[in-house]
């Protein structure tokens, strides 16, 4: 009788314990996507939203406590996206702002978005947390025109100021616009958004493969990234450095360090042996970059949470690959005494603290060919 009793719970637990299992596992429902239009000519940014078509309409939720509210449109010509936002406040102030923030989620696990703000008299500085450049915001372009309680805009935001955006595959991204309205002083402006934790709220937005294609951009397949510079293109992988570089004009060393390394860091100062260039078996040669911060102060001490990085490129006229990513100084390893690639590949990076590391040349990248010590 016991038997049959637990038999018969076991029967009516487990269906309900699968279905739990296969709901925990049930992929996520794929976010639905709406197409940003051409445009047959680019907008004039006079302030003047006949020039975007009404097919693609973004707004807020509406919202019985908001004294403001917006309607925004959005269309793309060549390689530039444009936005387009209509704001209506009861008490149009020098304080209130409107934020746009762009975000392409598919762009990689280190991809940010770009956040640009504007108000009456134009644009505003963008918020310094936000990691957008000074050349991104400077690219933007925006036509103001104020009547009475209404604010209208236009943003033509190019290609190379927008924030990392996918290699390939699907160019969706999210449009957030945030209107600040501050009706009083020392009050806390209540925040009228299309957005919540970040994301669009209902669809998504999607630029067409023609956007990208038109950039004429040939990344490598390992690139899954491509974020514009004001001397060029990067390109990214799964890490946070740049695998990939394309310039605007023939690659040269201090170009390079421009490029994937703005804030160039002294071999010499950094207390590592490490040359400037390395000779292949082939004949070619590879650009050394040093990046990060060293982890050693003056006095001696080191911060673990600090990391030098040697990165070796090979140029091929306007395009350079990374072939190797590796620590140049770190707490465990100590600083990189010395680099050499020998005549047959064989490259080794000797260390302060003992360990030698040691890799082989692959033909097009360099493969660690022991541990060694860490």
């Amino acid at each position: 009788m016991r038997s049959l009793v637990v038999s018969a719970l076991l029967w009516a637990l487990v269906p309900g314990a699968t279905f739990a299992q296969e709901k925990e596992q049930a992929p996520a429902k794929p976010r639905t996507v709406k197409s940003v239009p051409s445009l047959a000519r680019a907008p004039k940014l006079d302030g003047n939203l006949k020039d975007f078509p009404a097919t693609l309409t973004v707004k807020p939720p509406a919202s019985v406590d908001a004294s403001a509210s917006f309607t925004a449109r959005a269309g793309w010509r060549k390689d530039t996206l444009f936005v387009g936002v209509e704001a209506t406040d009861d008490q149009l102030q020098a304080k209130d702002l409107l934020t746009l923030t762009v975000f392409f989620p598919d762009a990689g696990t280190t991809a940010s978005g770009h956040i640009f703000r504007f108000a009456f008299d134009g644009k505003r500085a963008s918020p310094p947390e936000s990691g957008t450049s000074r050349y991104a915001q400077e690219l933007v372009e925006v036509g103001v025109k104020r009547k009475d309680n209404t604010l209208a805009l236009e943003v033509a935001i190019p290609a190379r100021a927008l924030p990392r955006f996918p290699a390939e595959g699907p160019l969706t991204f999210d449009l957030c616009l945030t209107y600040e309205d501050v009706d009083a002083e020392g009050s806390t402006p209540p925040a009228v958004s299309n957005c919540k934790g970040g994301a669009m709220e209902g669809e998504a937005l999607r630029l067409p493969d023609d956007f990208r294609k038109g950039l004429k951009l040939k990344p490598p397949q390992d690139v899954i990234g491509l974020e514009g510079q004001p001397d060029g293109w990067l390109g990214y992988g799964i890490l946070h450095y740049p695998n990939w570089v394309e310039a605007d004009e023939p690659l040269t060393p201090e170009l390079l360090e421009v490029l994937v390394a703005p804030k160039t860091v002294d071999a010499a100062s950094a207390g590592v042996n490490v040359p400037k260039t390395l000779l292949l078996p082939n004949g070619k040669t590879l650009l050394v970059v040093l990046s990060g911060e060293s982890p050693y102060t003056a006095n001696g001490t080191c911060d673990a949470d600090k990391e030098l990085r040697l990165g070796l490129y090979m140029v091929k006229g306007k395009t350079a690959q990374r072939v190797l990513e590796w620590p140049a100084a770190t707490c465990a390893l100590g600083r990189a005494t010395s680099v050499v690639l020998d005549e047959e590949g064989a490259l080794s990076i000797r260390y302060s603290n003992g360990p030698t590391i040691n890799f082989a040349w692959s033909g097009d990248h360099f493969e660690r060919t022991e541990l060694g010590k860490r």
